[in-house]
């Protein structure tokens, strides 16, 4: 399996107040490879507006709410705006099946016959915990 390698540049100010750049680097697999193509004919300032991101700082915080690599977040948002464009995009999604099971306690109270179809469907996703 070959790897394609992209380099995009974030501002980063450093411990002292100095301005800095980071430089990240991104490994693409062949699946990954039209994303690529399609990356490689643009610069750093072209990445970054397209995800909406133009800080390092502000990419870590991103990624850590969405519990995923700076460089995984980055290759989403992009197939979102540059491959996708519309088309919803497989993503991970954490659970917490202490919630869930609280939800379901509460919808469990209620005669509505709809709250019962979400309770079934909540209690599906925690039933291997």
């Amino acid at each position: 399996m070959k790897r394609n390698y992209l380099s995009v540049y974030f501002p980063l100010i450093d411990g002292a107040g100095e301005r800095r750049t980071k430089n990240l680097c991104i490994a693409f697999n062949d699946e990954e490879k039209p994303l690529f193509e399609k990356l490689q004919k643009l610069n750093s300032q072209d990445i970054k507006k397209a995800i909406a991101i133009f800080t390092y700082k502000r990419l870590m915080e991103v990624s850590e709410k969405e519990n995923r690599k700076p460089t995984e977040l980055i290759k989403i948002r992009l197939a979102e705006k540059l491959i996708h464009r519309g088309q919803s995009v497989k993503r991970n999604i954490e659970i917490n099946p202490a919630v869930i099971k609280k939800w379901v306690g509460v919808l469990k109270k209620s005669d509505n016959k709809i709250y019962g179809e979400i309770t079934d469907f909540l209690e599906s996703i925690v039933s291997n915990d």
